[in-house]
């Protein structure tokens, strides 16, 4: 199914039940690190595993909505995913429980409901700071769609309220807002094991030149640009994955101080693209997609550091293939682009 019309549904409606009943349990999985005792270990693995199951569950819902007809046994295929096999089974870690308020968030977004998507982005924001890393879609989405002002202020909010119990137990609330920004050694290093291209820049012999506010600036530049480009392109549901994905490159392709795990929603999304699409590009860039990620998580695990390198420009050139055809599209539905691109 895919629904051509540019904006919300005439009656923004959401099922306050459901919506508080997500909020327990986002604030349930926030607090259980602090609540185990002696246990952590398990506690990581038990949410490890329960999260890869509510992402493959998502990820049917989404595939369901967007007209697949084998969403149950397509939807499995989550649990091949490299980096969820990895990440999620090796390292135990909990990327997947991020990645599931967004993929939610995106099944909102094809049913045309304004509020929920919000909710669900703002769970995904108070949650796990990765979210940040697709935001330039969501604030292109909810341009493109004209959406009223007045519901904008939902995502921040919802995000606070899924902070406020990690913050009552004693972590500090900028920790809790901007979590990303711990994963790194206290070195400012342009990337730590991140499958991106400031993996091939900080090899070179630049003699002790800073590039963190270059690459800080080219992830704005980068996003400014998207934001501008898909606020006013005509974004069916289809296209809006694509349009998704290509947020999340970008923006972890770009930023500096990303980390493997940082790639981990984009293989999420490749692979729904692809299970939606099935062509031969969308089947090349989930495997591109995928190699550059499990390179960069097997470089963390080994310490061999020419492996995110190789990662690097197999994201780089999934990155590529993906805008190509996005923008040409533009080009081809409005002449005075296409006589530039």
């Amino acid at each position: 199914m895919s629904i051509s019309g540019r904006f919300w549904s005439p009656s923004p409606s959401i099922r306050l039940p459901h919506v508080a009943t997500t909020l327990a349990v986002s604030a349930l999985l926030m607090l259980a690190p602090w609540l185990a005792t002696g246990s952590g270990v398990t506690v990581t693995g038990l949410l490890s595993l329960a999260g890869t199951a509510g992402l493959a569950l998502a990820a049917r819902h989404l595939l369901r909505l967007l007209g697949v007809i084998d969403a149950d046994r397509a939807a499995a295929l989550i649990f091949a995913l490299p980096a969820v096999a990895l990440g999620a089974g090796l390292m135990g870690q909990c990327d997947t429980l991020g990645a599931v308020p967004i993929v939610m968030a995106l099944a909102a977004a094809v049913q045309r409901r304004p509020v929920s998507t919000l909710v669900w982005f703002g769970l995904a924001l108070g949650f796990d700071g990765q979210a940040l890393l697709i935001a330039p879609f969501f604030l292109a989405l909810l341009i493109n769609r004209r959406t009223p002002m007045r519901l904008w202020p939902v995502a921040p909010l919802t995000a606070i309220a899924v902070m406020l119990p990690s913050w009552a137990v004693g972590q500090p609330l900028v920790d809790c807002a901007i979590p990303y920004l711990q994963r790194g050694d206290g070195r400012d290093a342009l990337s730590f094991n991140a499958p991106n291209i400031w993996a091939i820049v900080q090899i070179l012999p630049l003699g002790g030149v800073t590039l963190l506010g270059l690459a800080c600036a080219a992830a704005i530049g980068a996003s400014f640009a998207y934001v501008a480009h898909f606020s006013v392109q005509p974004l069916t549901d289809r296209k809006m994955i694509s349009a998704a994905l290509l947020s999340t490159l970008l923006t972890a392709g770009l930023l500096p101080g990303m980390h493997e795990g940082h790639f981990f929603l984009a293989g999420v999304l490749a692979l729904v693209m692809a299970l939606v699409a099935r062509d031969r590009t969308s089947i090349c860039i989930v495997m591109l997609v995928q190699i550059g990620s499990t390179l960069g998580i097997i470089g963390a695990i080994s310490g061999i550091g020419a492996l995110p390198l190789l990662g690097a420009i197999a994201m780089i050139a999934a990155t590529v293939q993906l805008a190509r055809p996005l923008l040409k599209s533009a080009a081809n539905d409005n002449p005075l682009i296409a006589r530039t691109v």
